[in-house]
């Protein structure tokens, strides 16, 4: 029996071990500090091989954030599986987010590098599915009569842009307490507009 992998399976393990090689490194050196020689150094592959899937060191770094991005929202999913009340999906969902930023294997890419290196329409790309999420939160909660804005769909950017400003805050210290901080603060910002009744 052959165990040859077939050359479609072979650009997928390529292309999996140059992101985790660059994911590592855009952590522990940062982006501008990294170059390519570096990321293939010990992969067995060629420069060629890094451009021919990505493009480029940021094409490198597109993929990194975006598999990142898909984590933090599997995350924030993920600690607010199994709560049945909207009021606290929100308040946990939004408070998971921060806590991604004292997470060491994305704080540095997402809240430090990212901001840095992407155009700033590039970071709201991949930020659309992570918004869609919180748009909707606040969309069921003001459908439930439980928080009074004057738009959702505005109120959900401010709270976005108070979570991402949050976050760097968090990330760029490092003082554990700041977390919790970040988290009162966007709990009282969304007590500040919930509906007493």
């Amino acid at each position: 029996m052959s165990s040859k992998l077939t050359k479609a399976e072979q650009t997928l393990r390529t292309r999996r071990a140059i992101i985790e090689r660059s994911r590592y490194l855009f952590a522990t050196k940062g982006y501008a500090a990294t170059g390519t020689e570096e990321i293939i150094e010990g992969l067995g592959i060629t420069r060629g091989a890094l451009y021919h899937q990505f493009g480029d060191k940021l094409g490198v770094f597109k993929a990194v954030v975006a598999e990142a991005y898909d984590e933090m929202t599997d995350y924030i999913g993920h600690k607010i599986e199994g709560l049945e009340d909207s009021w606290e999906q929100l308040v946990v969902g939004c408070q998971a987010f921060l806590e991604i930023a004292q997470r060491g294997d994305l704080q540095r890419i997402v809240y430090i590098e990212a901001p840095a290196v992407l155009a700033a329409d590039t970071l709201v790309e991949f930020d659309q599915y992570g918004f869609g999420l919180l748009h909707q939160g606040i969309q069921v909660v003001v459908e439930e009569g439980k928080l009074h804005t004057i738009d959702v769909e505005g109120f959900a950017h401010l709270v976005n842009g108070a979570l991402n400003e949050l976050a760097i805050w968090v990330a760029k210290s490092k003082d554990r307490e700041r977390l919790k901080t970040a988290q009162a603060l966007v709990e009282a910002l969304l007590n500040s507009h919930r509906t007493t009744s």
